[in-house]
């Protein structure tokens, strides 16, 4: 065989082992990108049922359950490909999941009510908290036993906040000095004798790091039936994806559980959505929300539990305070149907 004839024979092999590997290359290629485009995959080779998360607030440590499950793959595990999407002043959570922007949200129980009102038909399915961690602090030293000395007192809270309204018809403060609340504590910290409304979870601990000591009323002991940190839905979506609902209610349980004992591996994960919070501040606040979550209700019926009778008293609360206008079947409010039990 001649020299050229086997050089053409050479140059045709590496020609076809050239093309070969193109088509090899180009095979893999299509293959990756269908892959990527293809739906996420559970454990068992099922596809996982994409669902959002709306934050009530920026991330932080009072939804430390949702972003534990999340880290832990709770939600992968039962199916789900879970996306968690921060709050803010500017991002109504209520609005967002009534109009299927997301599935599920973070509130209150009276938020809830409120809505519900409004003709918004949400559904509460697990109570993060089983009493509200929210407070009105004052200056360490100020002559303040109950609620019923803050009259004379001026008080930067909120608009039409539903505790507020409470407290003031059920303690007679007729003489409250009430000045708007914009979210930045300049102005109490400036009037030593002013209250401000916080959470026992945050607001003390940012203002201890600034020299200024408090002490504060919990809304709890006010007798105020709120529930804190509220999973919800529609009731629509109830309706037509009960597996799913059951899923991530049970998937957000076992996250709390797990978030309480080990929020220190957690919390570095949370900061990844809120870069301005820093890990100690959420330290602090994963130890002071505990006996928010854990009481004997929670303990006896697990974590998110609910009652009709909670509902029902924060309802005529509600009247009382003139956050709603008449009574409903609060029945239609919540369910405890989709939480595991102890």
């Amino acid at each position: 065989m001649s020299k050229h004839h086997m050089n053409f024979r050479y140059k045709k092999w590496l020609l076809s082992a050239a093309s070969l590997i193109m088509l090899l290359l180009s095979a893999c290629s299509n293959s990756s990108a269908l892959e990527s485009a293809a739906p996420a995959r559970g454990e068992a080779g099922t596809d996982l049922k994409q669902v959002k998360l709306i934050e009530g607030w920026y991330a932080k440590g009072e939804d430390g359950g949702y972003f534990a499950a999340l880290q832990q793959n709770y939600y992968k595990d039962k199916g789900i490909h879970m996306t968690i999407q921060p709050g803010g002043p500017e991002v109504s959570t209520m609005q967002l999941v009534a109009a299927g922007k997301a599935e599920f949200g973070i509130s209150y129980a009276d938020e809830i009510l409120k809505a519900r009102e409004q003709g918004i038909p949400v559904v509460g399915i697990l109570a993060g908290f089983q009493s509200t961690p929210q407070v009105l602090m004052y200056h360490k030293g100020e002559n303040i036993q109950d609620f019923t000395d803050l009259n004379g007192k001026t008080v930067y809270i909120g608009t039409a906040v539903p505790y507020w309204e409470y407290i003031k018809s059920q303690y007679n403060l007729t003489d409250v000095i009430e000045m708007k609340y914009n979210g930045q504590l300049v102005n109490f910290i400036n009037d030593p004798s002013s209250l401000n409304q916080g959470y026992i979870t945050n607001e003390p601990y940012v203002l201890s790091q600034q020299g200024v000591e408090v002490d504060y009323l919990k809304i709890a002991d006010s007798g105020y039936a709120n529930y804190a940190d509220v999973l919800f839905t529609t009731e629509d979506y109830l309706k037509e994806h009960p597996d799913v609902v059951e899923a991530v209610v049970q998937a957000s349980q076992k996250g709390w559980s797990y978030y309480l004992d080990n929020y220190e591996k957690v919390n570095p994960f949370i900061q990844t959505y809120n870069p301005d919070m820093t890990v100690e501040a959420m330290n602090y606040e994963a130890v002071q929300e505990k006996p928010f979550i854990l009481n004997k209700e929670s303990e006896a019926n697990g974590i998110g539990y609910m009652t009709k009778e909670r509902w029902s008293t924060l309802q005529d609360q509600m009247i009382k305070g003139g956050g709603l206008t008449k009574a409903l079947d609060v029945t239609q409010a919540f369910t405890t149907e989709y939480l595991m039990k102890p």
